[in-house]
């Protein structure tokens, strides 16, 4: 039951966070272990766990085990209540190392909370050292990167993000349990951060410059950006010579104007002007095609779910990745626009879109490429050559294969802040 449980969960998580665990296989298979890692986000329990053949016992707060649903889900995590009241703390201490003797692995944070920063915190509680130092229990460091942005102590609902869980080589106490506790705890508290910052900083860094880059002002109008109103608008008019027709493709260009001049800026505004190019084709490309005499579109909305589906892995890439990705896309719908003039068939745009996301994929390796590759050539062929539209659908194939050699010999590229910017003491290399 609870394989099967993780089983679930893990599926989930890897969908709406990216997750990987690494170094699981550190963890002994039988006898005593002390799990000790940081604290960024509520998450942190089920993520060290998913990929763990043996339950972790971590200490809960005891009124969690009251609550409906939840108090029957962290025990099946192997939770075990704490009460935090003071003076309280030391019944909680006898329990874990009660487990530890008797074989079981325990989870402790040392930041004693979950993290106000998304690194550790400068105070350690000394509860996973001395567990493992009195019991001589293995003391196993394991790094939380990108937790902190997907699940902040702050919001109250998660987001996606990119979570990578790392176990690190065991600490052995033995050198320090001849030694006082003043002297041995101090010592395993600093070894334990060691270990854990050293693969946490590049993560913290990566979350606090994404978070100064949300914060940016907005860019200027990008060529990925106005070319495809400008020439869409220019091949509507041409033929119906009505300006209400082309409204769309203005109104697009002012929300440009309005983002870069007055819209405060943060993640949503972000991500909705960055994948505006590709929103506004799927909303007005089709139609402005059919008003300038090109074959009407097979199915817009099927293209539109399909175009979503390919965007979707972009959420969890870095910015340059998904701007890169939309910035070729935009070439292919305009290249296979041009190839439609010549060689029309209504299943052009599908072939193109299609073609173009699967081999962006494949060249990048981005997230769920192994699923989203195979998926989008199959969909590509069927409707380019299962529906019997035959040799026409060759050129617009071209076009995506351009539109993807546009990506892949001309990536975004845009200037950023200061390339050494410093924030709350860390460097942060923005190039």
């Amino acid at each position: 039951m609870r394989r099967a449980l993780y089983s679930l969960i893990e599926a989930l998580f890897r969908v709406l966070f990216t997750y990987d665990c690494l170094g699981e296989e550190k963890l002994p298979e039988h006898g005593p272990a002390v799990v000790a890692a940081n604290h960024p986000s509520y998450l942190d329990p089920v993520l060290l766990s998913l990929q763990v053949q043996r339950p972790i016992r971590f200490m809960a707060w005891e009124a969690l085990f009251r609550v409906p649903l939840l108090g029957s889900f962290i025990r099946a995590f192997g939770a075990f209540p704490v009460d935090i009241r003071k003076g309280k703390g030391r019944e909680a201490y006898e329990r874990a190392r009660a487990l530890v003797e008797q074989g079981e692995i325990v989870g402790i944070f040392p930041e004693g909370r979950r993290s106000e920063t998304g690194w550790m915190e400068p105070a350690l509680r000394e509860g996973a050292a001395r567990l493992a130092w009195e019991t001589g229990a293995p003391l196993y460091p394991a790094s939380i990167a990108g937790a902190y942005r997907a699940w902040p102590h702050f919001r109250l609902l998660p987001q996606p993000a990119r979570i990578r869980v790392r176990y690190h080589d065991p600490i052995d106490p033995a050198p320090w349990r001849g030694q006082s506790e003043d002297v041995a705890l101090p010592a395993l508290l600093t070894e334990l951060r060691r270990r854990v910052e050293r693969s946490l900083m590049p993560g913290v860094k990566a979350d606090l410059r994404m978070s100064l880059l949300y914060r940016r002002p907005s860019p200027w109008l990008r060529a990925h950006e106005y070319l495809p109103p400008l020439l869409l608008a220019l091949l509507a008019f041409w033929k119906t010579r009505s300006l209400m027709d082309v409204l769309p493709a203005y109104g697009y260009l002012g929300y440009l104007l309005l983002d870069h001049y007055l819209l405060p800026q943060g993640r949503l505004v972000k991500w909705l002007r960055n994948s505006s190019p590709v929103l506004f084709l799927l909303a007005w490309g089709p139609h402005a095609l059919a008003l300038a005499g090109w074959p009407p579109t097979w199915a817009p909305e099927a293209l539109a779910a399909v175009t979503l589906g390919a965007l979707f892995p972009y959420l969890y890439e870095r910015g340059y990745t998904a701007l890169t990705f939309i910035k070729g896309l935009t070439a292919s719908f305009l290249l296979a626009v041009a190839a439609l003039r010549s060689f029309p068939t209504p299943a052009g745009l599908h072939v193109a879109v299609a073609l173009y996301c699967a081999a962006f994929a494949w060249d990048r390796h981005t997230v769920f490429w192994r699923w989203s590759v195979p998926i989008l050539l199959a969909y590509a062929a069927y409707v380019g050559f299962g529906l019997g539209q035959g040799v026409n659908v060759v050129p617009v194939a071209v076009a995506a294969l351009l539109g993807w050699a546009v990506a892949r010999l001309l990536p975004h590229r845009e200037p950023g802040p200061q390339p050494d910017q410093p924030l709350d003491g860390l460097t942060l290399r923005l190039r």
